[in-house]
């Protein structure tokens, strides 16, 4: 098994120090484990949200420590970059490729100026509608893929993490994106926080991990650890959901590349 989602003190919003992390992995059945922080916002940036640019070195220079320290476990240097619109992807582009990250995760925080998952901002989805912001949302996942950018779609409908639910069947727009991620090569992570958030249900959904299985589409698993107990966390009851879905494998990445496999 493997968790390639686990946050750092330099995001603003987690706790505990890296070797932490690590520590509480190898108590975890777990062969191969990723940080991937939040990488350091070209827009609407704010310390609680991600990393400053000046703190990326030291976050990457104390994971490759780890990585020397601790052989034993695979750990890899991985980083959560927020996709906001076309005119952003050159300057993502030119800083993403001056690191040796070993996969990008790629993920939708932001409607706007508006971060979607902040607690501190639920009035928005009465302001701009539930329906208007999940088809911008799951539009925004294509642009995502599209833009060329990521290797991993992160917590594919965190959109529902407050338990606001459309009253448009949004079923159609949904398997597009599917589709959309199938077309462009992308992995998708199976995230298992928003079982500790108040929607209850991992990320994706039982319903949309099958659509993952009846187009192949690659996957991986990620905690989206902020704290180190919540490494691997719940990895049990989200295996069983996957493999129940006909999903029996997990990819593994190195130098951006899949380089393999892992049973699941």
């Amino acid at each position: 098994m493997l968790d390639y989602h686990i946050h750092t003190k330099y995001c603003g919003h987690a706790s505990g120090a890296l070797e932490e992390y690590v520590q509480h992995a190898l108590t975890q059945p777990l062969r191969e484990i990723g940080f991937a922080d939040h990488l350091p916002m070209l827009k609407w940036a704010r310390p609680e949200y991600a990393m400053s640019f000046a703190q990326l070195p030291h976050y990457i220079d104390e994971v490759q420590q780890l990585q020397q320290r601790f052989p034993s476990l695979h750990i890899k240097l991985g980083i959560e970059a927020d996709y906001y619109s076309p005119e952003e992807e050159n300057a993502t582009q030119e800083l993403l490729q001056q690191y040796p990250f070993d996969y990008v995760y790629g993920s939708v925080h932001f409607i706007d100026d508006w971060a979607i998952d902040d607690p501190r901002n639920t009035h928005r989805w009465d302001e701009l509608g539930v329906d208007t912001i999940y088809e911008r949302y799951f539009l925004l996942l294509q642009q995502t893929a599209r833009s060329g950018l990521f290797d991993i779609i992160s917590h594919t409908d965190v959109v529902k993490k407050f338990g606001y639910r459309p009253s448009t069947d949004f079923s159609a727009l949904i398997e597009e994106t599917i589709r959309c991620y199938k077309e462009t090569g992308m992995v998708v992570e199976i995230n298992t926080s928003g079982l500790r958030k108040p929607v209850q249900e991992m990320y994706p959904s039982p319903q949309i991990i099958r659509l993952l299985q009846q187009y192949d589409v690659p996957v991986v698993f990620g905690s989206d650890a902020h704290s180190p107990e919540d490494v691997g966390k719940d990895f049990a009851f989200a295996r069983k959901i996957v493999r129940d879905a006909g999903i029996r494998e997990l990819v593994v990445f190195e130098q951006r590349t899949i380089r393999g496999t892992i049973p699941l």
